[in-house]
Parts: C-alpha cells; structure tokens; sequence
C-alpha cells in the first residue's frame, strides 16, 4: 500500500507541519468527497502528495452528477425506442465503464476504476446535449453510473439513488453486468499512414475487408 504524503511532497510528521487532518475535509466536503479523492488521487500502491486542488476537482464531479440526476427525475420515459448511432455510443461507454469499473476494482485500481466513472459522466452529459434522445437508454445507462459510483460514495450514491424516484436501498439493487454485445462498434476509427507519415483518421466499417478498406482509403 503506498504512503499519503504531505503536499510537500515528503512524509507527514509534525516536525514538518505538513500533516493533513482528514476531520476538517469531512467537515467541508463530506466523507464521500474525501473517500472517492483518496481513492482517485493516488495509485494504490504508490501513494503521493496530497493536493487540495484534488479533492475540490472530485465535488465538482459529484456536483455535476447531482444536477444531472435532477435533470434525469424529471425526465419522463421515451415513447421512441429508436436506437441509432448516438445510443449505440452511449451504450459503448456504459458498458466499457462496468467492465473496467469491475476489473480494475478487483486489482484496486481505484484510481482507474474512478477514471472510467468520469469518462461515463462526460458521454452522459454529452448525449444531453441532443436535441433527439431516447430517454429510455438515458435513464437506463445513468442508472448504471451510479451503482457504479455506489461502492466509492455509498451515502451520496443513496442520496442520488433517492432523487431518481426509488423507494428502497440502492444497494438491494443489483450491481450492472457488461453487455458483451454493445462493446462491438459499427465503425472504427483507423489511423492512415502513407511512408510513415500520418495523413488522416478516417471512420471505417467494423466488418470491412482489407479489399473494402484499400479502396475507401484511396477515394479519399
């Protein structure tokens, strides 16, 4: 397990006065906000210097989950199922995030795993943004954010569990299983190179022979 230091860089010690009291964060910012900070700002295993800039970083992404979740209450379910590109996008992130979130848990890659929370935070807001959505697939894979969130921030994933209309604990629901199926994209995206120089990324069909690829590449 690696060490806390001090934010100069050194071991705290009262020598040094670069002790950090975790009581006064709590007191400021709330145990989940210091929790998911220590579990973010430093790799298990190494450690670091302790940064007040961190833990302010980590309230403005619960802060942002929390204005998204009100923004999710009150949005009613979707008539229209239609999934197109931007749903299978969102559904990408989503299920990339539960099968990282859950693999780099079980190795306490916490650092990783809180990584992964916030990419997922950024497709959902994001995805907003659309005129057009399918509320359905919004809701649905906010949810999964934070079940996720809910082992690292277990007394503000309730809260926000609670502003999302369930009756019951959140941690009697049951923890999101990766769709294997939604990990595979339509299109990727390929770095083309002519003499080792790049000269473009283009987005190519995912099932697209080396033949069809060739010839794409040479239209452009």
């Amino acid at each position: 397990q690696g060490i806390i230091l001090g934010p100069d860089g050194f071991r705290m010690s009262k020598t040094r006065g670069n002790v950090v009291s975790p009581d006064q964060y709590v007191e400021q910012y709330g145990s989940d906000t210091l929790r998911l900070y220590l579990m973010f700002g430093f790799s298990y295993t190494e450690g670091g210097p302790w940064s007040d800039e961190g833990i302010k970083a980590i309230l403005k992404f619960l802060d942002r989950i929390e204005r998204l979740a009100i923004k999710v209450a009150n949005t009613g379910t979707s008539k229209n199922n239609e999934i197109t590109s931007a749903e299978k996008d969102l559904l990408y992130a989503t299920n990339f995030a539960i099968k990282c979130v859950d693999k780099d848990m079980e190795e306490f890659g916490f650092n990783t795993a809180v990584a992964r929370l916030m990419e997922l935070l950024n497709a959902l807001s994001r995805y907003d943004t659309l005129e057009k959505k399918n509320n359905n697939v919004f809701k649905n894979c906010f949810k999964n954010l934070i079940l996720l969130l809910a082992p690292c921030a277990p007394h503000f994933a309730e809260e926000i569990w609670e502003i999302l209309g369930n009756k019951s604990s959140i941690f009697y629901a049951k923890y999101p299983v990766c769709d294997e199926s939604a990990l595979v994209l339509d299109e990727v995206e390929v770095a083309v190179q002519i003499n080792s120089k790049m000269r473009a990324k283009m987005m190519i069909p995912n099932e697209a022979s080396e033949e069809q690829v060739r010839e794409l590449i040479f239209k452009d």
